[in-house]
């Protein structure tokens, strides 16, 4: 018995050290407007960034709210276009992968891209539908 908890033991660090989660101290939230129009970043209720047409923003944590994030992408009339929830722990990274939050939406305005650790990657841009970029 105690031969194969020290087994099991021994598997569960091996299997977990190449694996580092990335400490909320250095976690950042980033945001890619591919659209033409003007966003705003709003995180925690809070309006953290105004984003120009075909702009990407890294906002590191230190001028970000306390985690977890509840994230928004907003037009400046407050309507929501995306939204993403982003804790500690979420962000991981290890020798060949990483892992973290993302989301994304396609309008017929542009592409928006969301994300906490790796960037997003997928298919191309896909059109909107008429009307999903208005205020």
């Amino acid at each position: 018995m105690r031969v194969s908890v020290a087994l099991l033991a021994a598997l569960l660090t091996a299997c977990q050290s190449g694996t580092d989660i990335v400490p909320a101290s250095e976690m950042k939230l980033s945001v890619l407007n591919a659209t033409t129009k003007t966003l705003v970043l709003v995180v925690n209720a809070v309006d953290v960034r105004t984003l120009q047409p075909g702009v990407q923003a890294d906002v590191a944590v230190n001028d970000l709210p306390a985690l977890p994030w509840s994230a928004e992408v907003r037009l400046p009339t407050g309507r929501s276009l995306l939204a993403l929830t982003v804790r500690a722990g979420d962000v991981v990274i290890g020798p060949s992968s990483e892992k973290g939050d993302g989301r994304r939406v396609d309008l017929s305005c542009g592409r928006i891209d969301l994300w906490s650790g790796p960037p997003l990657l997928g298919p191309v841009p896909q059109p909107g539908s008429p009307g999903d970029c208005d205020p």
